[in-house]
């Protein structure tokens, strides 16, 4: 299918090499640590709301992607140093009132 797009004069290079870079990062398997709970199996406590089924564990590629990240401390430390990230404004914010109380106590 790669080389349909590739090789067609209507796309340009940038974009092909965008989707040939997709494919590859699709093709290559991140290794993590499989779930503990298998397919099929009935997690009991989860579920809260009256008149429900109670909630099976799906297969592990059915779930999202960033839900194998959240263990991860590299990775969520990474997320959290984002200036975009509000962690990381509610961080920075609490260092610039400990330093200025920290003035404070210095003038008295």
């Amino acid at each position: 299918m790669l080389s349909k797009f590739v090789g067609s004069k209507s796309l340009s290079p940038v974009f092909a090499r965008a989707i040939h870079t997709t494919s590859i990062l699709q093709n290559t398997a991140v290794s993590r640590i499989p779930s503990s709970a298998p397919k099929g199996t009935v997690l009991k406590g989860l579920q809260y709301l009256k008149d429900r089924p109670e909630i099976v564990a799906l297969d592990d590629t059915e779930y999202p992607e960033w839900l194998w990240d959240l263990l991860d401390e590299k990775k969520q430390k990474q997320l959290s140093s984002r200036p975009s990230n509000r962690q990381y404004h509610r961080k920075q914010n609490r260092e610039a009132i400990k330093a200025s109380n920290f003035m404070k106590d210095k003038k008295n």
